[in-house]
């Protein structure tokens, strides 16, 4: 799951990790997935990444040290689903959130926030990962039960999640 790790592989990247060229592929490639997935099939793909909203809620309701990572998945997410280039509309609003979860004022580029975010998301813990796999894989099925002309979108989007998992372990 790469960012979702994305959606879902952030996590197994550190703070203070400077992502590779080869890391930096495969969240493009997760963030392509969304952005591909969410054109056609929209509602699942917001329903599939609530996943992350309701551990971001969760988490920070209960101050966890890891509610500042959970809000990186969900603006990752939310910049990938809709396509945003925070070096073409930094004033958007989940581009703002990226810049305020760097703690910075100064303008970055949309590579340094997808990296920040990336090593933000870190921390969320690897148990918690396979948490949210098994949620998202629920969601997945519950998607492809009720609308089963869009399974093929949502399965493989969550397939370039588990592919840029791996990758991503493997760095």
């Amino acid at each position: 799951m790469i960012f979702l790790a994305l959606a879902l592989s952030l996590p197994i990247i550190s703070l203070q990790h400077s992502i590779s060229s080869e890391e930096e592929d495969t969240v493009n490639k997760v963030s392509q997935a969304f952005k591909d997935s969410y054109k056609v099939a929209p509602d699942a793909v917001d329903m599939l990444a609530s996943v992350f909203t309701q551990a971001e809620n969760y988490e920070c309701a209960r101050n966890q040290e890891d509610c500042k990572a959970w809000k990186s998945w969900t603006v990752f997410v939310g910049l990938s689903t809709r396509g945003i280039n925070c070096d073409e509309t930094p004033e958007n609003e989940l581009c703002q959130r990226a810049i305020d979860l760097q703690g910075t004022t100064k303008k970055v580029s949309h590579r340094d926030i997808i990296q920040a975010l990336s090593n933000i998301g870190g921390g969320v813990g690897e148990n918690d990962v396979k948490l949210i796999n098994d949620m998202r894989a629920a969601v997945a099925n519950y998607i492809c039960y009720k609308e089963p002309e869009k399974c093929h979108v949502i399965r493989k989007l969550v397939d370039a999640e588990d592919e840029g998992e791996v990758a991503i372990k493997d760095y």
